[in-house]
């Protein structure tokens, strides 16, 4: 068997085989935080109001990715039909828009078939490319530099590690997991010689030096410019108390100001401080794994839903939840009355199903993409392709159970078919 190596896409893709490999050798891989909500960007970055979270900014990338494929398919169709259609990425988006067009079809044929393929069509590429940001490099792995505390008490977290500085930059340092005072006095000398060997900062037993403007400085303890505050706080409290002096309620809160902006002083460290673990918040993520992304996609779904159902049957739309009309002339009334409140409770069930189900795969897939990264630096490229097909799947399964319920709503509930009594017919 010959291999033609005289292509330069042959060459780069040899070379970063080998880098990725040299990589892996040589650099112990980190494993991030793991947290389900968004992020907020530190320092209360907001928008109109809303914080600024990075599954916000991995949707704004997604939308803007929508964005740029629509000028460029509007670009790229031939303006009649006696223009020839350009090649690549356009005649595979051709193919895939109509393949998918075919298939709803078959699913979902009938007269409101172009209404129900925009929404699916619409659904399936927002949530593919949100389920995609997952497996792209940089995410989760490029951002800002945080402490690793308990958002309430300010309490060091498990899973942080030590910080490595290149000038402005900076990256953790995956040879030295964060070491807190208390686990450092049980280290070993080996072990302490081990971290400092490794330029860890923490658990070596000594406060270290940094520069600051050009002159060695001993690093201060965090604890040690912010217990002081408040302890004096606490004292000067305690001495009005003894001398009798009474406050009204606001000149309490007013008291309680200094302690509270002494405990948030607690929050904010000087990168790389040894005292407290580090962690990378990442700059974007994929919006597929915050809640809200999937419960307002899967509300919007809904309400599609229900949308198309009144297009359709106009008020008699409406019996399909609240049948009384058989209620005093069938034996069986009161089963259709129950039936209806049971759709009733299914149509909101449907946005718990939508949002939870792909919240669920799409976070379960990250979480199993660090951990594979981790325990198989060079080998989880398995796993990416499954969550790349995962990716196709959970978006597909979203479009098509919306296209499904969209089309049901148009048929009427007693007739089998639209409010004149005629049936969908599906091509």
């Amino acid at each position: 068997m010959t291999i033609n190596w005289s292509g330069k896409r042959r060459w780069i893709a040899l070379l970063l085989l080998i880098a990725g490999i040299l990589v892996t050798v040589n650099i112990k891989p980190v494993i991030p935080a793991i947290q389900l909500p968004g992020e907020a960007y530190p320092g209360g970055r907001e928008i109109l109001g809303l914080p600024i979270t990075n599954t916000l900014v991995g949707s704004i990338i997604v939308w803007v990715l929508i964005g740029l494929l629509i000028i460029f398919v509007s670009r790229a169709r031939p303006k009649d039909a006696n223009e020839v259609p350009r090649g690549g990425f356009y005649n595979f988006f051709e193919l895939l828009f109509e393949g998918l067009y075919g298939f709803i079809e078959g699913v979902a044929g009938g007269p409101y078939l172009n209404q129900i393929f925009k929404i699916f069509m619409t659904i399936f590429i927002i949530v593919l490319l949100s389920n995609w940001m997952d497996i792209t490099p940089t995410t989760d792995s490029i951002g800002f530099l945080e402490p690793h505390l308990d958002k309430t008490t300010g309490a060091p977290l498990n899973g942080g590690y030590d910080v490595l500085s290149f000038g402005p930059a900076y990256t953790l340092n995956p040879k030295c997991p964060w070491v807190s005072p208390e686990a450092a006095a049980a280290l070993t000398a080996d072990a302490i010689s081990a971290r400092v060997a490794n330029g860890c900062t923490s658990g070596i037993g000594a406060a270290p030096v940094v520069e600051h403007e050009g002159a060695a400085v001993e690093a201060v303890p965090a604890e040690a410019t912010t217990v002081a505050p408040v302890a004096e706080a606490t004292v000067a409290a305690e001495a009005t108390a003894a001398a009798g002096e009474t406050a009204t309620t606001s000149e309490a809160n007013e008291a309680a100001a200094p302690i509270e902006a002494a405990g948030e002083a607690e929050h904010h460290y000087a990168p790389g401080d040894p005292s407290v673990p580090w962690v990378v918040l990442g700059y974007w993520r994929a919006p597929s794994t915050d809640l809200n992304m999937t419960a307002a996609l899967a509300l919007i779904a809904v309400v599609m839903i229900q949308v198309m159902g009144f297009r359709a049957l106009g008020v008699n739309y409406l019996t399909k939840f609240f049948n009384f009309g058989t209620l005093f002339n069938s034996p069986l009334g009161g089963i259709d009355v129950a039936v209806g409140l049971l759709e009733l409770i299914g149509e909101f069930a449907k946005i718990l199903s939508f949002a939870f189900r792909l919240l669920g795969n799409v976070f379960a897939g990250s979480i199993l993409l660090f951990v594979m990264s981790f325990l198989l630096p060079f080998l989880p490229w398995p796993f990416f392709i499954l969550e790349f097909f995962v990716a196709v799947i959970q978006a597909l399964v979203f479009g098509l159970l919306t296209a499904i319920f969209m089309n049901l709503a148009t048929v009427s509930h007693h007739e089998g078919g639209h409010d004149d009594g005629h049936p969908i017919e599906a091509s």
